[in-house]
């Protein structure tokens, strides 16, 4: 019985751990056409699909049309509060944000659009701003970005692809070591309530 129990005591560390470690990858493909945002976000682990979702889902149509619920009000004190005890609890934060940075990796980048403004002298002066900028921006491996000016239409489309991958152990340490602080468990509390 207690060699059982040590058993599964053992497997269940051992997949908490291979969780933390084993970086989860995010995918985000993103397009715009005339203001119409389609594309999809998947989340995977050791090539396992968790998560995938189609933008615009179904389910945010049908939540646009359903009145939300109205919570705890905000008044100008309660925010004067939240934004002190947000201050007060920055470092900790801080902590998190770095931990958060040295967990992500960056797999492939990729950004094309077509970009129009209502003067093509505007559109000329832009597209020569970003023209001098892409190409040191390009030299980064795994970025890609492209720019077309558009002369005659104002106009804003094109497409989004990014890869990156999450590894979630540093961040849970960081994340358990900010909530044992006071000043952060005050200030989700208050932001709570």
């Amino acid at each position: 019985m207690i060699n059982i129990l040590i058993i599964i005591i053992l497997v269940i560390i051992i997949i908490i751990a291979s969780i933390m470690v084993i970086p989860f990858h995010i995918t985000l493909n993103l397009g715009n056409r005339d203001m119409d945002f389609k594309g999809y976000y998947k989340i995977t682990w050791l090539k396992i699909k968790i998560l995938k979702r189609e933008i615009p889902s179904e389910e945010e149509k049908e939540e646009e049309k359903v009145e939300k619920k109205v919570k705890a009000e905000w008044t100008f004190d309660r925010i004067i509060r939240v934004f002190n005890l947000f201050l007060e609890s920055m470092p900790y934060f801080e902590n998190i944000i770095y931990a958060f940075l040295r967990s992500i990796t960056l797999e492939r980048f990729s950004l094309d659009f077509n970009l129009g403004l209502d003067s093509p002298v505007d559109t000329a002066e832009i597209a020569g701003v970003f023209w001098s900028v892409l190409p040191m921006v390009n030299l980064i491996p795994k970025v890609s970005i492209n720019m077309r000016p558009v002369f005659m239409k104002t106009t804003f489309e094109g497409n989004i692809y990014f890869e990156l991958k999450i590894k979630l152990l540093w961040i849970v340490v960081e994340s358990l070591k900010a909530i044992t602080k006071k000043p952060v468990r005050n200030l989700i509390n208050e932001v709570r309530a």
